[in-house]
C-alpha cells in the first residue's frame, strides 16, 4: 500500500499563494496601491484581482496581486470609500486604467488552460521563494 505524501498539490499551492502575497506588500513596501497609505498607518493585504475560487491557476501569479489597504481591499461596514469586494467594477475600471499592460497580460493569462497539479505548484513554490530570498537580499 502506498503512502500519502504530506505535500499535497493544495497544501503547497496554499504556501505558494501566502508567500506571493508576501512579495507583492513586500515590493510595494507595504503601500496600498490605491490610496498610497502605507504600514503602520493602515495593514496592508495581497488581493487577488482575478478571483482565486474562480482562477485557480492565477493564485499565486504575481501579476494577480494587489498591495491593498483594509479598507480598499474588503471595505470596511461604514467605509464610503470603494473597495475590491464592495465595489468591484469601479476597482476593476481603476485597474484596467491605472496598470493597461498588466491588465491585458492577465486577460490572456486567465484563457491559457494548463495542469495545475504536484509539479507545477512545486516549481512556482520554488520561483517564488527565489524571488523572496532576493529582495531580501537587496535590503541588507
Amino acid at each position: 500500500m502506498k503512502k500519502k505524501s504530506n505535500l499535497s498539490s493544495e497544501k503547497i499551492r496554499h504556501k505558494a499563494v501566502k508567500l506571493a502575497k508576501q512579495i507583492i506588500r513586500k515590493q510595494h513596501n507595504y503601500t496600498c496601491e490605491y490610496c498610497d497609505k502605507r504600514e503602520p498607518q493602515v495593514k496592508t493585504h495581497g488581493s487577488h484581482i482575478y478571483p482565486e475560487g474562480t482562477y485557480h491557476l492565477l493564485s499565486a501569479e504575481l501579476k494577480n496581486i494587489l498591495c491593498l489597504c483594509f479598507t480598499h481591499h474588503t471595505g470596511g461596514w461604514n467605509s464610503k470609500e470603494p473597495s475590491w469586494h464592495k465595489n468591484p467594477v469601479e476597482m476593476i475600471d481603476w485597474f484596467n486604467e491605472k496598470y493597461s499592460k498588466r491588465a491585458k497580460e492577465l486577460k490572456k493569462l486567465k484563457q491559457k488552460s494548463f495542469q495545475g497539479d504536484l509539479y507545477y505548484w512545486t516549481k512556482k513554490l520554488e520561483d517564488l521563494q527565489n524571488i523572496w530570498e532576493t529582495i531580501n537580499q537587496k535590503q541588507i
